[in-house]
Order: structure tokens, then sequence, then C-alpha cells
């Protein structure tokens, strides 16, 4: 995940040194058309996606935050909808495929939560979006429920 990181950090260094950001048509990246999760809330075990527009690459927050996701998929579509590729970073994390970018490329970025939690995705200072992982709830809560057990006093 640090390499990932790594990676896009550089990648949006030298766009910025190129004056590519300054370029991209001024996007904005809180606008849902640019950035969007597909769910907010999610249990133990569900996953979510992240899509964006390649110019409004999300960050998480807070590194810790990362023990609370796992990266299972990553897609990188063109202006038609068709995929570019297809990667599973849990297959090979070494051979990442190259990142295209540019305004009508998109990518989509799918997790999935491993502990309960919460993980803010930044697109800029302003911009700001949190997952919120809570625990599934087992069968034998209810029980436990009913009887008055596992209560915390």
């Amino acid at each position: 995940m640090k390499k990932i990181i790594s990676i896009l950090i550089s990648l949006l260094f030298v766009a910025s040194t190129l004056s590519f950001a300054s370029a991209n048509g001024g996007y904005n990246c809180c606008d849902p058309a640019n950035f969007d999760i597909d769910k907010t809330s999610v249990k133990v075990g569900e996953t979510f996606t992240v899509s964006f527009n390649s110019f409004c690459i999300p960050q998480i927050k807070d590194e810790d935050q990362e023990e609370f996701i796992e990266k299972i998929n990553f897609k990188i579509y063109d202006s038609n909808g068709n995929i570019i590729e297809n990667f599973d970073p849990r297959i090979d994390d070494e051979d990442w495929p190259a990142l295209p970018g540019g305004p009508d490329i998109w990518w989509d970025w799918t997790y999935k939560a491993v502990k309960p939690g919460k993980v803010d995705f930044v697109t800029s200072k302003t911009c700001k979006e949190t997952v919120t992982i809570s625990s599934k709830a087992l069968p034998m809560d209810k029980f436990m429920k009913f009887f008055g057990l596992g209560k915390k006093d």
C-alpha cells in the first residue's frame, strides 16, 4: 500500500511540475461527478468502491487507517466506459500496470473492510469522504442480549 501511495504522489508531483495539474480544466474534485464512494457505511467483510477522475486522485488521510481496509481490485476505464486495466493487487503487488491519466479516464479502487473503524479519503484540503466500518453482528448476539449476557458494567 505504501508503494502505491508513493507512486501516486510521484505521479502527482510530475504532473504538477509539468503544469498538467493547473491545465486540467479546473476540475472540482469534491463534485460527485469527479469523485464518489458507492457506500459510506459498511460492515467488516463487505466491499466498497472509490471511483474518481484521474485528475482527482484520493489519498487516505491517515496511514494508520489503512489497517481497516484491504485493496482488492483496481480498474481503469476509458471515455467510453471500457475497461483498460483490471488488476488485483493481492496477486502481484510488484507488477502494477501503467497508470494512464486524462480528463476522460476513470479509476475504480475496490476495498474490503477488514476491521471496524473510519477511513477518510481526501482529494483536496477541503474535500473529504469518510467510510465507516462497523463490526459484523453475529447470530449469537441475539441470544446473548436475550439472556442479558455480554453486557459491559
